[in-house]
């Protein structure tokens, strides 16, 4: 008989990824000195938060949601695998990088790869959340692109 995995278990982290976002982009706005760049860092820290929230609520509503893994421990290695060089591994890593990144250009860097990382996550999760909490998975799967397109449009103006 197939392992069972607790789809449960990635999202919580989802809602850990997206308090790490809250934690850099809330640290970036304290940091930088360009008010355009401050008040991107704020919003993304706003909407973070938002999404944050609402991976809360769809895990109190996951209950016992599970799936059969095609063998023992297959989602726990690829969550693993997926998951172990994320660009935040927790709050503190985000602060302290965002705190030690050299400019605004390095920071816009780096939170282009999380919100990267943020994507590659919501769109495997999508496949595993009960059908019920795919649009939810998906629009927020869309503001996570509307991040990316933020930072690089960002990025340009930065002139590197």
């Amino acid at each position: 008989m197939a392992e069972m995995f607790d789809i449960a278990e990635l999202v919580k982290i989802a809602v850990e990824d997206e308090r790490t976002g809250v934690s850099f982009y809330s640290a970036l706005a304290e940091r930088t000195a360009n008010p355009e760049l401050k008040k991107v860092w704020a919003e993304l820290a706003q909407q973070e938060r938002q999404h944050q929230r609402r991976f809360e609520e769809m895990l109190k509503s996951l209950g016992e949601a599970k799936v059969p893994e095609g063998y023992g421990g297959e989602y726990a290695s690829y969550l693993r695998a997926l998951t172990s060089n994320r660009a935040f591994p927790d709050e503190a890593s985000a602060v302290r990088m965002a705190q030690e990144s050299q400019g605004d250009a390095a920071a816009v860097d780096l939170a282009l790869r999380f919100e990267r990382d943020t994507l590659i996550l919501m769109q495997e999760m999508r496949a595993l959340v009960p059908e019920k909490d795919r649009a939810v998975v998906d629009e927020l799967a869309d503001e996570e692109r509307a991040h990316i397109v933020t930072l690089t449009e960002a990025r340009s103006r930065l002139g590197s």
